[in-house]
């Protein structure tokens, strides 16, 4: 092959490469650009920043104020505890495996929902990036947006605890910031698998409305009574394990959360923290994988 040969062939390749590299950028950037503005974005953010507040901290301050100081102070210490700055961030946590996982959930359904809902799959799909590009870009951000949600919610945690612990006269100790990271990566793990899960309703169900309806029956129901009934049959233990909610919980226990108090509802180890970590990992690629797939496959005419 001559120089003038090779020299061509090396200019092709980059060029195609350059090419691909700029495909998935920019529907990386129209995904980011799209939840952007739309307002499910900034009112289930806002939403489950608020709830974190009110039911991770707020009611469980309540509880302790309601509490006899005479008669329940190992009740009262133990519950203020949790609710103090240098527990804020496993407390945070805790509000996930069960309340926090059912928002991601209804976030991921958005994201592929609504192009059904507003019957823009079509254009998206033939005036842009290939399918297995804008399904992997939605991931990506979609998992970007998620991780937004942590940390504002903890942010709102660390705030409300410090005035909790200047309410009750308690001096302000700062979480370690390694537990503090781990607590933050332990949540946005388990939001992305929620939300990848969501993700693959939303394409599976080809709207919002049946999507939701499934995914919450799901996640609320039918997880909650399998988990349950786990406890009285022992056959049913090796399902409780592979499924999202408990495997949720167990990350968030590995993490030293009570499974009591601070909204730590769910919050239980069912399986050690590393087999937690397979399992939802397992569903953020079954979710993908899934949502790829059909979209992939199907006629969207």
């Amino acid at each position: 092959m001559s120089a003038a040969t090779s020299g061509h062939v090396n200019a092709v390749g980059e060029s195609g490469t350059s090419s691909q590299w700029r495909s998935w950028s920019d529907a990386l950037a129209a995904e980011v650009l799209l939840l952007w503005r739309r307002p499910a974005l900034p009112l289930i953010g806002a939403g489950w920043v608020l709830m974190v507040v009110v039911f991770g901290f707020g009611v469980p301050y309540i509880v302790y104020s309601t509490l006899d100081p005479a008669g329940e102070a190992a009740e009262r210490a133990a519950l203020l505890e949790v609710l103090l700055p240098s527990a804020a961030h496993t407390t945070a946590a805790g509000s996930y495996p069960l309340f926090g996982g059912a928002m991601m959930l209804i976030f991921g359904v958005l994201v592929t929902g609504s192009e059904y809902r507003w019957r823009t799959w079509q254009a998206r799909l033939t005036q842009g990036p290939g399918r297995a590009q804008v399904i992997v870009a939605k991931a990506v951000a979609g998992a970007a947006a998620v991780l937004v949600f942590v940390v504002a919610a903890q942010v709102a945690a660390l705030v409300v605890s410090m005035v909790i612990a200047a309410v009750t006269g308690q001096a302000v100790a700062w979480p370690p910031i390694s537990g503090l990271t781990a607590a933050i990566g332990a949540a946005a793990f388990l939001s992305i698998a929620w939300m990848s899960a969501g993700l693959a309703l939303g394409v599976i169900c080809r709207g919002v409305g049946a999507a939701l309806g499934v995914g919450l029956m799901w996640t609320l129901g039918l997880e909650n009574a399998l988990t349950g009934l786990a406890g009285i049959v022992p056959a049913l233990q090796p399902v409780r394990a592979i499924l999202l909610g408990p495997a949720s919980g167990s990350l968030v226990a590995s993490l030293g959360t009570p499974s009591s108090g601070g909204g730590g509802i769910g919050v239980s180890a069912y399986v050690s923290g590393p087999v937690a970590c397979a399992v939802l990992l397992a569903y953020v690629a079954a979710g993908i994988a899934i949502a790829l797939t059909l979209i992939s496959r199907r006629d969207l005419t």
